[in-house]
């Protein structure tokens, strides 16, 4: 495990928790909070070396967080209207 990993992985240790919680204030179940937050640090992985050194990065994280939710609400909407039709 390289440096870049080991960082990300003490920031998700560290965070993970705590993000799961808002996830779960946002959708009202465990189960979605969860893939919420593996699809949004899965997003701050790929930025990871851009967005490490901020001294925002758990601002940057929940906003990740918070898009994602509203993107997968998006999607569900979507799919409910076809559905229909």
């Amino acid at each position: 495990m390289d440096e870049r990993d080991r960082a990300f992985s003490e920031y998700f240790d560290s965070r993970a928790n705590t993000m799961r919680g808002t996830a779960y204030l946002m959708c009202g179940d465990w189960s979605r909070a969860q893939d919420l937050v593996q699809t949004a640090f899965l997003k701050l992985y790929r930025a990871w070396d851009r967005v490490s050194a901020h001294d925002t990065l758990d601002a940057y994280t929940r906003q990740i967080l918070v898009r994602t939710y509203l993107d997968d609400n998006r999607l569900c909407e979507t799919q409910q209207r076809e559905a229909f039709r």
